[in-house]
């Protein structure tokens, strides 16, 4: 039986099935030859999304998607140029900080890829960057949204672990500026290689407090999203309501770049985002149940401690092991299904959960970039209309950066975890 269920899902991913129907056939083809009651499909199945901390998931892509359309972005963008558009590199940098901003209101990387490629890439490539190099700087920074909160990936995370989600956002924060901080490196150094220059004008505090003012309402909603969380205010979901409420009014009312009528749009998109995401979730689960009836999870555990018991190689071999699985599979199908394989190792080696989940959402990061399924690769490709491939040839030294980032992560957990342990 075990033979069969991996063999089904290998082969439907060789096929090209898309993952949640693959994992989803192969456990029920599993399940039925099994002789298991057919039932247990339909309980696995809502049970995966009969979780209540999932409910924020709807609300904050509808967040993002609102903050999208009213006009958010571009005040971001122009309050990280007056920070750093006068220095070498300075365009590439704006998009960096631009991503980390974004990500703090969208919540998803996707998101932050479409909205930033649609705006920077045009700008890179007016101010003399190389088009591959632009794109692929979208590509690497916009992953940044599954890191620094809110993330739907520590909200799915922490219902799966029973990890709390306010840690996994304190843990969130200092990990998303190291991986922004070293990609943000990474591109000085190759615009100063190749003669990205910036604006050459000195710093004016004046440009800054104007460009700030203009932004403080689209800055006002990560101080909602993480602020009211991490005070005690709001739970995640409540957050995510309250955001979703506060960047109707911005949009409609005082940015204005909204209309009434953009909003069925923004809700049948949302939905139809929600929807996808629910299904893999729904699916995953299913595929975590055939994983732990058969013990595998068990089996990994001994055989992975058969290996070693420091956690310092055990932890390097699931980083190999997830670095591969972000390059083929989904962020959430990935979530959802190492979680219960890798979570009983590191609960019996004592590795902080929050620390390891960080670890994993930054794999998975690095995954979307990674081809040849990478999500914001594919998606900055699209935008840019360039080769795939191209890209991911320029992406190379930016996916170096982001692996030295989840070494820093993986094994100087100080630096992630000092807000978690205050």
């Amino acid at each position: 039986m075990v033979t069969l269920f991996f063999v089904t899902t290998i082969l439907l991913f060789l096929l090209g099935v898309p993952m949640a129907v693959t994992i989803g056939i192969s456990s029920m083809l599993y399940i039925l030859f099994a002789d298991i009651p057919p039932m247990v499909m339909i309980q696995r199945i809502y049970s995966g999304v009969d979780v209540s901390s999932l409910m924020a998931i709807p609300f904050f892509i509808l967040a993002g998607n609102l903050m999208l359309t009213g006009g958010l972005a571009q005040r971001i963008l122009d309050l990280a140029n007056s920070m750093v558009g006068r220095r070498t590199g300075g365009l590439g940098m704006v998009t960096i900080i631009g991503c980390m901003f974004f990500a703090a209101i969208a919540g998803s990387s996707i998101a932050t890829a479409a909205a930033l490629g649609t705006l920077m890439i045009p700008a890179m490539v007016q101010k003399g960057y190389d088009k591959n190099f632009a794109t692929a700087i979208v590509a690497s920074a916009s992953p940044m949204g599954v890191i620094i909160p809110p993330s739907i990936l520590f909200i799915l995370y922490g219902s799966l672990s029973g990890t709390s989600i306010s840690d996994l956002y304190m843990a969130g924060i200092p990990a998303g500026i190291i991986v922004g901080t070293i990609l943000m490196t990474t591109v000085y150094i190759v615009s100063k290689k190749k003669g990205y220059k910036g604006s050459g004008e000195p710093f004016q505090l004046k440009d800054f407090a104007q460009a700030f003012k203009r932004s403080l309402w689209a800055l006002g909603t990560p101080f909602i999203l993480i602020g009211g969380v991490f005070a005690g205010i709001f739970t995640p979901t409540e957050s995510a309501v309250v955001a979703v409420f506060y960047a109707t009014i911005v949009g409609l009312f005082i940015y204005k770049e909204m209309k009434v009528k953009d909003l069925w749009k923004i809700f049948y998109d949302s939905a139809i985002q929600t929807a996808t995401i629910m299904f893999i979730i729904a699916n995953a689960n299913l595929f975590a149940y055939v994983l732990a009836y058969e013990k595998i999870p068990e089996s990994l555990v001994s055989n992975l401690l058969t290996l070693s018991e420091n956690p310092v190689i055990v932890l390097l071999i699931i980083n190999l092991i997830l670095l591969v699985a972000g390059a083929f599979l989904d962020t959430i199908a990935i979530i959802v299904i190492v979680v219960p394989l890798f979570l009983p190792v590191i609960t019996q080696l004592g590795i902080d959960p929050v620390l390891f989940g960080v670890i994993i959402v930054v794999n998975t990061a690095i995954g979307m970039v990674t081809p040849p399924f990478g999500g914001t690769l594919l998606i900055s490709s699209n935008i840019a209309k360039v080769p795939l491939m191209r890209v991911a040839k320029r992406a190379a030294l930016p996916i170096v950066g982001l692996i030295v980032a989840l070494i820093i992560i993986t094994y100087i957990p100080g630096l992630t975890l000092f807000l978690v342990e205050q």
